[in-house]
């Protein structure tokens, strides 16, 4: 028999094993890392969506209601789902005269710096 009509050698499965746990290392390495923008970008999209129920609710009701009286307002329910906290800021008539301009901010608990949303409405009172 020819030398290269062996098979497989020791040195040539030690080489694919090591080449295999590199690969797997890089992997593992790489699954905190995903699982924080994976969770970072969940709790972005909830704040973006408990600040625009927000808006939709006061936008329904009177121009003349307490909660859109001028002013900060904290939402009764907090904490929402165990970690978000959400506000409202009323200023009245901005930009213009009979309209009201409404920030709400959802923040959040986490390690990272950027952890809150505000979305800006207007209404006025011609509605």
């Amino acid at each position: 028999m020819m030398k290269s009509e062996k098979g497989i050698g020791l040195i040539e499965i030690i080489i694919a094993m090591l080449i295999f746990s590199i690969g797997i290392t890089a992997a593992i390495r790489t699954l905190p890392l995903s699982n924080k923008a994976a969770s970072r970008a969940r709790n972005l999209t909830k704040s973006t969506n408990l600040a625009q129920e927000k808006i939709e609710e006061l936008m329904s009701i009177p121009f003349a209601s307490a909660d859109l009286s001028a002013g900060g307002h904290v939402d009764p329910d907090n904490p929402l789902d165990r970690i978000f906290t959400r506000t409202w800021n009323v200023t009245d008539n901005a930009p213009v005269s009979d309209m009201k301009q409404i920030d709400v901010t959802v923040s959040y608990d986490t390690d990272n710096p950027d952890n809150s949303v505000t979305l800006t409405t207007y209404i006025t009172s011609r509605r």
